[in-house]
Parts: structure tokens; sequence; C-alpha cells
């Protein structure tokens, strides 16, 4: 990209700063380059609040032969694990790294004669937040990334021409720093780095005919207000890191104009399939060259360009594979538990449990608490919480009991229960299991 003849006043990102072009692009990755190079750095954490510093950050890095290490946030305790003398932290918060950083703050660099990259040996670790919380790491080939790239933009580059990419998922999880990031950013379109958590904000900045990149836990809670008119709809609304429900997907194409695309896939095996929820049942079909099987028990495996070796990647995911390759979900192969001897859904379970009016989301699962005891961490809605106000939270998790006892079994109802207004998810709208482990820490029903 910075080797190519594209022209300097393309704009890139619209910062709250202002307009930054492929010139300002170019001339700040050079500046963090030149630094990089000139201290020996090696191996860099690579973490920002800004999408355009880290693309700053990113290029640099990339043509300074250094390693990047790229944590799913920011936080203090999360740059711990990687931060260190020979490790600096790459980023645009001012400290985060100690006496271990270079801040990405914009500066412009000298003129440098970028030559191109070499795919296959560049490398980079992504790092999820694992079921544990513990960071797990992913590493990727710059191939790898790449080859995913072009085939996104052969899967929706055309629908995208031109349409500037707004987002409230972070770019340090693989799925917003695709989408958000450098899907846009290789395709020469405009994109807006920040991160944003409230709708009315997000709409507020959107130009006309936006691409918006969204989760489920986003697209579940958008607030009311009118539908946009026809010059301003969204041509594509991406969303993944869990499943969309139905309901959700029907009310962003209200709101929105198109049914939101939604990405299958992980960080191990990069996007997969999508879909839009034209009904509940509405297969996903697999990406341009991905190809798919299952083994006896159903669980999907994969094999793209993009996966590790270009080889099969098994998944914990179990499908029902249709005829034309594309499969409907069935779950997780860990969402399946042995209780009493009985083999329970624990997604069964949470879709009963909120089919409740007292109900707005659940998370269902193991306690490893010496005894393997089946919990659940409730979303109330107002009328739950109106119903926990006057019964208590000891009643109200007997009569929640009771509304699922008609479908299942006593081993499936859950033991021991918190009630809580949100569920702890990340930015990425996925649930943090951590979290969810530690309101079991001590007594109590409502948190």
């Amino acid at each position: 990209m910075l080797s190519s003849d594209r022209d300097g006043e393309t704009p890139v990102a619209q910062t709250s700063s202002g307009l930054k072009t492929f010139d300002d692009l170019r001339r700040e990755t050079a500046d963090l380059y030149v630094r990089l190079k000139e201290q020996n750095i090696r191996e860099v954490v690579l973490a920002s609040t800004s999408s355009y510093a880290f693309a700053t950050g990113f290029l640099a890095a990339l043509h300074a032969d250094c390693h990047i290490i790229v944590p799913p946030n920011a936080l203090p305790g999360m740059l711990a694990h990687f931060v260190g003398r020979d490790c600096p932290l790459l980023s645009d918060i001012e400290g985060a790294g100690g006496a271990y950083q270079f801040l990405i703050d914009g500066s412009i660099g000298r003129a440098v004669d970028f030559s191109d990259l070499d795919p296959a040996r560049a490398c980079l670790d992504f790092y999820t937040s694992g079921s544990t919380g513990a960071p797990k790491r992913v590493p990727k080939k710059l191939s790898q990334v790449e080859n995913e790239l072009l085939v996104l933009d052969q899967r929706w580059g055309g629908a995208l021409q031109g349409s500037a990419t707004l987002g409230t998922v972070s770019h340090q999880h693989i799925f917003g720093l695709y989408f958000k990031l450098l899907l846009p950013l290789c395709e020469g379109r405009l994109f807006f780095p920040d991160t944003f958590e409230i709708w009315e904000e997000l709409l507020a900045a959107a130009p006309p005919g936006a691409c918006l990149v969204s989760s489920p836990a986003h697209l579940t809670r958008i607030p009311p207000f009118d539908p946009l008119p026809d010059a301003e709809k969204s041509p594509v609304i991406f969303t993944a890191g869990g499943p969309l429900p139905f309901e959700a997907a029907q009310d962003a194409r209200a709101k929105f104009g198109p049914l939101p695309t939604e990405v299958f896939g992980s960080t191990e095996t990069g996007g997969i399939a999508s879909r839009q929820q034209k009904d509940p049942r509405t297969p996903f079909t697999p990406l341009p060259g991905m190809q798919t099987r299952i083994d006896g028990q159903g669980l999907l495996s994969v094999k793209s360009n993009y996966t590790d070796d270009e080889d099969w990647d098994a998944t914990n995911d179990i499908v029902e594979l249709l005829e034309d390759s594309s499969f409907i979900l069935a779950g997780r192969a860990n969402q399946f538990v042995k209780i009493e001897g009985k083999r329970i859904s624990l997604a069964e379970v949470e879709k009963y449990l909120t089919r409740s009016e007292f109900v707005t989301d659940s998370a269902v699962f193991i306690l490893k608490d010496g005894k393997e005891t089946l919990v659940a961490v409730v979303e109330l809605s107002v009328s739950g919480w109106q119903t926990h106000q006057e019964i208590g939270a000891f009643r109200l998790s007997r009569a929640l009991r009771r509304e699922l006892s008609p479908n299942l079994e006593n081993a499936a109802l859950p033991r021991r229960w918190r009630f809580v207004k949100r569920l702890p998810v990340n930015a990425q709208g996925k649930r943090q299991q951590a979290a969810m482990n530690e309101l079991f820490a001590g007594p109590g029903g409502a948190n």
C-alpha cells in the first residue's frame, strides 16, 4: 500500500480533529517507522483507542520488521501481560506502557521510500479473551490477513463502493479490525476511527449511505427512532461475534434499510460464512473459496487459503450441513453438558428463559465450584425488576424454574441464579465468562 501510486489526496479517515488523507497516513507512518528502526525494536504490542492511530502503528511496525502483538483491549491489566523492555507498547494512549512505549501522536516524519512487504514473512499474534478470561494466542501471517481481505472485497466490495464505514466495535478484535478498518483502508474508502457506543452519536456522524459495523449486543439495543430516509440507508450492516436474534435483524432492517449481514467465523479460522436472516432458519453461505465438512458428531471443519497452512481447521460448532454446502448452526459442542447422566443443551435452557416476560437475556453455564453446578445469569426486563422488587431474588428464581419446568427436565433447571441489569460483555459484544463467574463468588441474588 505505502509503495503504491495511490493519490495522496485520497480521504482515509474522518477523525475528531479533521480529515486525514493518504499523504497524512504515509507521513505519520514514516515517523513511527523511523523511531522503531532507530531503536532496533523487534516486537511491539499494538493497542490504541483510535482506528486511524492503529493503522499508522500497524503499517509502521510491519515495515520495521516488528512482530506485532494485538491484545483484545488496552486495559492496564491486559497490557501488563505483554509490555516490557523488549516488547514496548505502540499506542495513542499516553503513559499506558509506562517506560516502555512509543507514542502514536500524529507526528510527521521525513519522507521514506517504502518497499513492498513480504506477506509470508510478516507475522502478528492476535489474542482473544478465551473462555476463562486468560489471553489466548492466535498467530497469523500477513498473507492470511491479506488473503481474507481479498475474499471480503470479492464478496462485498461492489456493494460498498464509495461508502464510508462507522462502527460500534473495537479494531482490537479481528472482526472490527478487518471490517471497520483494514477493508475500507485497502479499498480506498473513508472510515471513522472512533468506536461509537451510542447509536444516536453514530447516526449523527454518519454520512448518507454509510456502512455500519456492529455486534449483536448493539443491534439488540437499537433505540426507537424514525427509519432512515432512502438517501441515507446503509448499503451493508455487518455483525459478528454471536447469533443475532431474528427479531433484532428485522428491527435493524426497518430502521436502517438492509437486513444485517451476519458474518460467522472466529479469530482462528477467519470469516467462514455469512447470511441475512429472511426467516429464522436462514442458513449461512460459505464465503468464496471456503470449503466445509462435518464429522460424525456434526462438528464443522473449514478450509481456505487463510486457515492455518491452508489446511482443514476444526471448529467447536455443531451444524446441519445442506446439499449446497450452506449450513444451519445447531449450537456449540461446549454448549452441551452432562448433568445427572443427562445430556443438557445450555442454548435450549437460555432459549426458554428468554421467552419469559421477566427476562431480556440470559447466560446459562456450569460453575466449577467443586460440584459443577448449573447456574444462570439473567438480564431482567422492566417487569422482571418490578417483580424482583416485590418478591425478592429467591422467589423470582423459583418462579423462573416453574416457567422452565414444562419444557425442561429437572436436571436442566439452574440451581443458582444472579440477576443483572446487563450481561457482562466485551467491546465486541461477546460474553465475559470470567466476569460472570465472579458474580457467584459471594452471596446474593441481584447484581
